[in-house]
């Protein structure tokens, strides 16, 4: 059990939840005020904080997160939700309680390969994700709370989420885990969008070889070495985050 009061593990969580905003728009991975990553309240309850809708990215604090409850009802901040935000993130949330953050974004990048029947792994970077990604058809904007159970089914099992002709998800019981997963998702849909315009000349390597490398990876989980250093990273530039 944490050491932590409640308050202390509130005030832990927003802070890292905002330290991720600030690192996507540093990264370029957010859309003005679009797109979504949210995280667990500690407590018990089915809540979670997510920001408050029309904000950019680098605008986001600890401080003026919101938070929502199963029903998308604000119980702390403003009512500016992105209703589109609550269904896939209570997706998630109401499924998957292990999985404390979610983090969905449309990368400028990378989104070209939300269109591809499937990912294909020819670099090293995309190992980590073999047998970790799913797949979930796009249905239109995410307005219908039905498509909730469609989300969840294809992200049971997996850790990442392609959602066809739409964007990217990731989840993971830490900020670093569900961020260094989207790192790497990211730059697996780059390289197929990049390599797929060189044409047929691609070397796809051995298969045994990528199972191997799968497993290797397991020694270094995602976030237990990079999130440390991007939050001392966000803590010399931009430490407001904090606020």
């Amino acid at each position: 059990m944490s050491k932590l009061s409640l308050s202390e593990q509130e005030k832990q969580v927003r802070i890292e939840l905002a330290a991720m905003f600030r690192l996507t728009a540093r990264y370029g991975w957010d859309d003005t005020v679009w797109n979504h990553i949210t995280a667990r309240a500690p407590g018990g309850e089915q809540h979670f904080y997510m920001h408050k809708f029309g904000l950019m990215y680098d605008e986001v604090t600890a401080s003026n997160l919101i938070k929502v409850d199963e029903t998308g009802k604000v119980i702390e901040g403003p009512e500016d939700v992105n209703t589109t935000g609550f269904i896939i993130h209570s997706a998630v949330h109401l499924n998957f309680p292990e999985q404390h953050y979610v983090f969905h974004t449309h990368p400028r990048s990378a989104i070209a390969a939300t269109a591809l029947k499937e990912l294909p792994f020819w670099v090293q970077d995309s190992a980590p994700l073999l047998g970790r990604i799913g797949y979930h058809e796009w249905e239109g904007v995410s307005l219908n709370e039905d498509e909730r159970s469609r989300l969840a089914a294809a992200l049971k099992g997996k850790d990442c989420l392609v959602m066809r002709n739409h964007g990217l998800l990731t989840v993971g019981r830490t900020a670093g885990e569900c961020f260094m997963r989207m790192y790497y998702l990211i730059r697996t849909c780059e390289v197929a969008v990049q390599l797929l315009a060189a044409g047929d000349n691609i070397h796809p390597g051995d298969p045994d070889i990528w199972e191997q490398a799968a497993q290797q990876y397991d020694v270094f989980p995602p976030g237990k070495y990079e999130w440390p250093a991007l939050m001392r990273m966000l803590d010399r530039k931009q430490p407001d985050y904090r606020n």
